[in-house]
């Protein structure tokens, strides 16, 4: 399995959201700023409803700005070597309780963000993630269980990279 194909792959991803957003955020700045926007009585709120906007945009730009940094911060050459156990950076392959496979990326930011790599479908988890807490220093074949709502998944690590 080739970690840094898919570091690309999360830092394209990253970008391309980054750049969107950019996009997004000047638009609704404008929008915001324009003379039209101005209220002409009391129940007139487009210019403060495109403000809220274009700030909301602003913040999680920001906060994609800070995933890129941190998965730019990686040395591809950490990724070359085998891990004993799941910490940062860690690819793992876990088989569910309803015996699918599910491959995911330990990461410090972008939980939520899918990636893709010979076919197979993955997710990044954070440690702050019920998933990425419970992954966090178990070895290849571990067997644990993670409590969701009322349910209580079973998982196997059957892949660690």
């Amino acid at each position: 399995m080739n970690k840094v194909l898919i570091l690309e792959q999360i830092l394209t991803v990253l970008r391309h959201d980054l750049s969107t957003l950019q996009a997004a955020v000047k638009i609704a700045h404008e929008s915001a700023t324009h003379g039209e926007s101005v209220a002409e009585n009391k129940y007139d709120t487009l210019g403060l409803e495109a403000a809220y906007l274009a700030h909301g945009q602003a913040k999680r730009a920001g906060e994609i700005e800070a995933s890129l940094r941190a998965y730019e911060a990686i040395s591809p050459q950490t990724l070359e070597h085998p891990c004993s156990e799941v910490a940062l950076s860690s690819l793992v392959q876990l088989k569910e309780q309803d015996e699918l496979d599910r491959w995911v990326w330990m990461g410090a930011e972008a939980g939520g963000l899918k990636f893709s790599y010979d076919n197979r479908e993955g997710t990044v988890v954070t440690p702050k993630s019920p998933l990425g807490a419970a992954l966090l220093g178990h070895q290849l074949g571990d067997l644990f269980e993670l409590r969701v709502g009322e349910n209580l998944m079973e998982y196997e690590i059957t892949a660690l990279y």
